[in-house]
């Protein structure tokens, strides 16, 4: 008969795991059921705010008031949504396909980097806002003046993102692929393009939540329809329950768009797993 000599410590730890096997809640659930909690805790002290004569609810609205307000217009705030989403829609696939080409040129080349610099440093601190007047001038009042705004506003971080990509990868990755045969498109499609992959998909990331606010900005501004010409019509109407649940739905989109890229960036890149939200 052998004896096996157990410390305390062994025994303290086998007195305290669990009898039966128990099941680990995907951390994506987790971390889902806490945002539900924070918004539920949200609409709770704006509830208790709101009814307690904290803030005058003529300006702030009460949560019926704003459910009703959504409740009565919900048509005009669909057609509004849909008026953002295309013109945010045309001005990322924009501005996202002349920073990822414009970024590997002027990174794979010395002279274009250097040529490009100054005319970088010089439009890239403009606010898209300020070229409302310009996109007038250019393109009229509509959909395509919104858009080019936001390819303007969202082509910068995938523009610097993939320049400065390029310009880190490894020269022995490159040599070994033009050991290989490639060169021109092909070293670009086979060997750079995964490589820069995962910065580019950081710059799409911050250009999606950049876009969704210049779209709302500048229809706001410039009275182009979409949620920015709906909270601009509630406004000068005296609606300001409306006001706020164009506000809401603003955000309500920005959310749900970077939620989709998300999923998007997990099925593209599933060696990379793209974080949450709040990451």
């Amino acid at each position: 008969m052998s004896i096996v000599a157990t410390s305390p410590a062994n025994a303290v730890a086998a007195s305290r795991a669990p009898t039966g096997t128990r099941k680990r809640v995907d951390p994506r659930w987790r971390r889902g059921g806490r945002a539900v909690i924070g918004v539920a805790v949200a609409i709770g002290l704006w509830a208790v705010v709101t009814s307690s004569g904290a803030v005058d609810t003529t300006i702030f609205p009460t949560v019926p008031a704003f459910v009703g307000a959504l409740a009565d217009s919900w048509q005009a705030l669909l057609l509004s949504f849909e008026a953002t989403l295309q013109s945010w829609a045309l001005g990322m696939v924009v501005g996202t396909a002349l920073g990822i080409v414009l970024g590997v040129i002027v990174g794979r080349s010395y002279w274009a980097d250097a040529s490009s610099d100054i005319i970088v440093r010089m439009l890239r601190p403009l606010p898209s806002l300020a070229l409302i007047p310009i996109a007038v001038l250019v393109a009229g009042l509509g959909v395509t003046m919104t858009a080019s705004l936001v390819a303007f506003a969202s082509f910068w971080p995938i523009f610097i993102n993939t320049r400065y990509a390029v310009r880190q990868i490894e020269p022995r990755l490159l040599d070994s692929g033009r050991a290989v045969g490639l060169s021109g498109w092909s070293l670009v499609a086979r060997v750079i393009t995964p490589a820069i992959a995962p910065a580019v998909v950081t710059g799409v990331r911050v250009s999606v939540g950049i876009a969704i606010v210049v779209t709302v900005s500048v229809q706001l501004v410039a009275g182009t329809g979409g949620l920015g010409g709906y909270v601009l019509d509630a406004q000068t109407s005296g609606l300001t329950n409306q006001v706020f649940v164009g506000v809401a739905t603003g955000g309500v989109l920005g959310w749900l768009l970077n939620g989709v890229f998300l999923v998007a960036a997990r099925k593209l890149m599933p060696w990379q797993p793209a974080r949450g939200a709040g990451a």
